[in-house]
């Protein structure tokens, strides 16, 4: 699927015509039974008042995506998992038809979100983990962006600051595992300036962070680690 930012949900059919394997009172289908719609969609779970209510499994027919899980008026909510047609999977809480509240999102990429959701995009604390690179964004989201908080890379070097559309922007500071250094500084518009730097000692570590990056942002940091804030972000 595309980023939140842009995506597509499924759309179910709501109570058009139907045809009904169940019970049925008040010429409206209840309990338990099966439902067909006349796009081909299915639906194997609970009926109320004519609605889907409960617990109950749609799968839609043309783009093979399913969902199991609570529904209340036709509409996902409460918990459930949505599997969607590139098999990216979505477990978690719903409401009125929409990812929110806590759920997880694992992407056909391999990439996973954990955290708060608010209709259908990352909204409040939560953890993006990158597979290819296994780096983690580790803090506030607002309407699907990073805004705040640690990216974290696969060696225990972290970037902790401000964020602007899932980019590094304002202040912040790098901190390396290795030589428990720190190195604060300013992000604007993709360039860094660097403001203080504590340091331990060590010539090998000196020597490493030459090589790394002799006219890049400041001599302490890792090569990797600046590519990744200069290449374009790039994640579901």
């Amino acid at each position: 699927m595309s980023s939140e930012e842009e995506e597509d949900e499924e759309g179910e059919e709501g109570d058009k015509e139907f045809t009904w394997s169940g019970l049925i009172e008040d010429y409206e289908p209840v309990g338990p039974g099966i439902a067909g719609y006349p796009n081909g969609d299915t639906f194997e779970g609970t009926y109320l008042g004519g609605k889907r209510h409960s617990v109950g499994k749609y799968t839609f027919t043309k783009s093979d995506a399913v969902y199991e899980g609570n529904y209340t008026n036709n509409q996902k909510a409460g918990f459930g998992t949505m599997i969607y047609p590139d098999k990216g999977t979505y477990t978690g809480a719903w409401y009125q038809d929409t990812r929110s509240g806590e759920g997880q999102y694992t992407y056909a990429n391999g990439d996973i979100y954990k955290g708060g959701w608010s209709e259908n995009k990352k909204h409040g604390v939560g953890t993006y983990f990158f597979k290819n690179t296994a780096a983690q964004f580790i803090g506030d989201w607002e309407k699907g962006f990073f805004v705040k908080g640690k990216w974290l890379f696969c060696n225990g070097d972290f970037y902790e600051g401000d964020f602007a559309k899932s980019k590094p922007q304002g202040p912040g500071k790098f901190m390396f595992f290795r030589s428990k250094s720190t190195v604060t500084g300013t992000f604007d518009k993709g360039k860094w300036t660097i403001g203080t730097t504590k340091q331990t000692p060590a010539k090998e570590i000196l020597d490493y962070a030459m090589k790394a990056a002799p006219s890049l942002f400041a001599p302490q940091l890792d090569a990797k680690s600046l590519q990744s804030f200069v290449i374009p972000m790039k994640f579901k």
